[in-house]
């Protein structure tokens, strides 16, 4: 009699985690994947799906969610578009073990400044594993991947500091830039075929 409930009950438990392993296995970026990203402006806020970002991304085509976003912002909509595709090479490993540092960490404590959970709840863990996940199918990382990945069904985005931290990006790249070019020329012209 024992027996046969035991059976009974380990046949139940083995069905349902096989059913659990199927449904994890056919849509493993999607059970714990951003479904949807509010956009804050100051007190202003507008939601869309992650849908409707990535049917913008790739045909160009707005939605009325995504117009209202793009006219909110007084944005260009295919700076928009070329914003959220713009990929950056990225090797996996690499920066796994960067974002476990503390300089990795404090990159992304400022990061989840503008990308976060709203809760102020484990978002350097999630603001990780989103780059690290975003990385490890093609070493590339995009703003709209990052967003696919993020690991809870809603992600914030703060759209004022968005820009600025666009800017600041930009600028450091150019001085960066610049810093590297002068060298990089002078050793060209001591080593012309380098």
């Amino acid at each position: 009699m024992i027996a046969k409930k035991i059976s009974q009950w380990l046949s139940e438990a083995s069905t349902i985690i096989f059913a659990i392993s199927l449904i994890v296995s056919i849509a493993p970026n999607r059970v714990l994947a951003a479904q949807k990203v509010t956009f804050q402006y100051g007190a202003a806020s507008h939601s869309v799906s992650i849908q409707e970002l990535e049917h913008f991304v790739t045909t160009g085509e707005t939605t009325p969610a995504i117009d209202f976003l793009i006219k909110s912002s007084e944005q260009n909509p295919e700076t928009v578009r070329w914003m959220l595709a713009q990929q950056f090479p990225v090797d996996t490993q690499l920066v796994n073990n960067l974002l476990n540092t503390p300089p990795g960490e404090y990159f992304l404590s400022q990061t989840s400044d503008v990308v976060n959970t709203h809760s102020e709840n484990a978002n350097v863990r999630a603001l990780r594993g989103a780059v690290v996940t975003s990385a490890s199918d093609d070493s590339y990382v995009s703003f709209l991947e990052l967003l696919q990945n993020y690991p809870t069904q809603h992600v914030y985005v703060d759209a004022k500091k968005l820009a600025k931290t666009r800017r600041d990006i930009m600028t450091s790249i150019e001085e960066i830039q610049n810093y590297i070019i002068i060298p990089l020329r002078f050793v060209r012209e001591l080593f012309p075929g380098y």
